[in-house]
């Protein structure tokens, strides 16, 4: 018996340990890569397709109201989706069904609110709106929850979810480079004008260019539709054959009931802290995000180059990753995104200085800035998982699907949160969006109140509502050294229990 004993518990240790250490590099960007078409096609609601729909006569209003009850559904569908996930057995894993469930109502939806007929209702976008949320819901959720269970060692944590943020941020780096890719087409295509001519004054050719073509928000719609509804079947096949789901390592004495589970959530100081903190600091972002075309186009006077800013933007935000997830290993993650949100709105503090017409100095400061938007994602999401090892060590099970429920819904309550209330006060303020940009400060065009507050709702406020959120991780009591405690403890509890069961 004692061998048995033996035997049984060396078998768990050695299953204990499996998901740790040792992932390697083609397993990661397997799992990364699905991220690359399923983010970007939630991306563009905020950044292309409610311009597109205010241009198109819906109120930005109407949009924010939208918004913000179509987010409210999350209340209810991720937590379910969330605690399904978690008891979901099926020969392929808990969370891979989920995902190949969700894919195609995802694609269904990307189709019809990217591409509305001319004259769409409010309802027509209110109906898609939830639709494509849903379904991102089905995808993501159980998607993050899979990455926190990949491995349990506290660095590569944080370099798998920094991969999956480098993929996400270099699909939307192609997506944003495909109307510009069409623009130069159409202009070689037509007999005038010649490959020379446009290297000799890209200036005013590429201007050109952009204008007619990659400045045109139907457009780009349409070429993100053909990249992201042919990219997320290939991406899925690839993550769902190469990449294994690892076993359940922690053997539960005892199932706590839905009350004790939510009990414990609440006393999990860390994740709670980390929340808040995420949470305040995705409002601001969102504010920023919601604004961002309006800004461009009305402020800088550059709207024609708004894909050129995203393609740059996005670009130096996956290049910034390499730096932000090293820093992150060196110094501890919840130290890294203190310098991160620093850095962030040190730069932004900069943007209501530029002058109207200089886009190339607007485009440097963004570009300082943008380094820390996958890092801002990142970083708090390797945090995220290293919490969930608290309640794995007091509840004897692996419940990342119903934390990555609550994170997901405290995320996107804030992404709309945040996109609402920016809209909503630059709306107030007399913003108009289908205003000449050209007849600003004029009796005919925006007043300058009303492009003060758009300028400000899109950098000083959502640097300092990120502000806020640093007195709650400023003495993160997770490090690394804590993180490895537990996840000994962790493994010592199912070798005992495992023992106990021979």
């Amino acid at each position: 018996m004692s061998e048995a004993i033996q035997a049984t518990g060396k078998a768990a240790e050695s299953a204990a340990a499996a998901p740790t250490k040792g992932l390697s590099e083609w397993r990661v960007a397997s799992y990364s890569a699905l991220y690359l078409p399923i983010s970007v096609a939630l991306l563009p609601v905020g950044v292309y397709v409610q311009p597109h729909y205010a241009e198109l006569g819906i109120s930005l209003t109407a949009m924010a109201a939208i918004i913000f009850v179509a987010r409210l559904s999350d209340v209810v569908t991720d937590p379910l989706i969330g605690v399904l996930s978690d008891k979901w057995r099926t020969p392929i894993g808990r969370r891979k069904p989920w995902i190949l469930a969700g894919t195609p109502l995802l694609m269904i939806s990307i189709y019809m609110l990217f591409l509305p007929p001319e004259n769409p209702t409010t309802l027509y976008f209110g109906f898609w709106v939830v639709m494509i949320y849903l379904s991102f819901t089905i995808v993501n959720l159980p998607y993050f929850a899979w990455g926190a269970e990949l491995t349990t060692d506290y660095n590569e944590r944080t370099k798998i979810t920094g991969r999956r943020e480098q993929f996400h941020y270099f699909g939307v780096v192609i997506a944003t480079a495909l109307p510009l890719a069409a623009g130069i087409v159409f202009y070689l295509a037509d007999g005038s004008n010649t490959l020379g001519g446009l290297l000799n004054d890209p200036g005013t050719e590429l201007g050109s260019v952009m204008a007619s073509r990659a400045g045109n928000l139907g457009t780009i719609l349409i070429w993100l539709s053909i990249f992201v509804l042919v990219a997320i079947p290939v991406f899925t096949v690839i993550a769902v054959v190469f990449v294994k789901e690892p076993p359940q390592t922690v053997i539960p004495r005892k199932k706590p009931t839905l009350r004790e589970s939510i009990i414990v959530i609440r006393r999990n100081g860390p994740f709670v802290r980390l929340v808040v903190c995420y949470t305040v600091s995705t409002i601001g972002g969102a504010m920023t995000g919601g604004l961002s075309y309006f800004f461009v186009k009305h402020v800088i006077n550059a709207g024609e180059w708004y894909s050129l800013y995203l393609l740059v933007y996005y670009m130096a935000s996956v290049i910034g990753l390499f730096a932000w997830t090293a820093l992150a290993n060196k110094i501890g993650k919840h130290r890294a995104f203190i310098v991160v949100v620093i850095w962030y709105s040190v730069w932004a503090s900069f943007i209501p200085f530029i002058p109207a017409g200089m886009f190339p100095l607007f485009l440097f400061i963004m570009t300082m800035k943008g380094c820390t938007e996958g890092a801002m994602l990142a970083i708090p999401a390797a945090m995220a998982a290293d919490a969930v090892d608290i309640d794995s060590a007091r509840t004897g099970e692996q419940r990342a699907g119903l934390y990555f429920s609550v994170w997901g819904m405290l995320l996107k309550g804030g992404v709309a949160a945040g996109g609402a209330i920016a809209l909503l006060l630059v709306g107030l303020f007399g913003f108009d969006p289908e205003a000449d940009p050209a007849l600003a400060h004029t009796a005919e065009g925006n007043s300058t109140l009303s492009l003060v507050m758009l300028t400000l709702l899109y950098s000083i406020i959502p640097a300092l509502v990120k502000f806020i959120a640093l007195p709650f991780i400023w003495k993160y009591p997770l490090t690394e050294e804590r993180q490895k405690r537990i996840r000994e403890r962790i493994e010592r509890r199912g070798v005992a229990v495992a023992a106990e069961r021979s």
